[in-house]
């Protein structure tokens, strides 16, 4: 399995938008992680003050490989990356 980190688009949008002077809550954390395998890929992120959601959470979603519809929510990382590890 192969780990990739980037900064997250919408964390980068939020910087910009501060160093305008505009203000409003960060919803992501800094950084997007993209695990792949040979059976697909899939996305963790941070949401941070999420409206109605109320703690920060973490989100994974599949990119490819049609490992699993939709989002999946996590209180932790290390559960988020327990569930990554069992679909790759």
């Amino acid at each position: 399995m192969k780990i990739e980190k980037i900064i997250h688009r919408g964390y980068t949008e939020w910087e910009n938008a501060r160093k305008k002077g505009l203000i409003f809550t960060q919803l992501f954390g800094k950084y997007q992680y993209i695990y792949s395998s040979e059976k697909g890929k899939i996305s963790l992120i941070e949401l941070k003050n999420y409206p109605g959601e109320g703690d920060d959470f973490w989100e994974i979603y599949c990119l490819s490989g049609g490992l699993f519809d939709d989002t999946e929510r996590f209180k932790t990382v290390k559960d988020a990356e327990k569930r990554i590890k069992e679909m790759l």
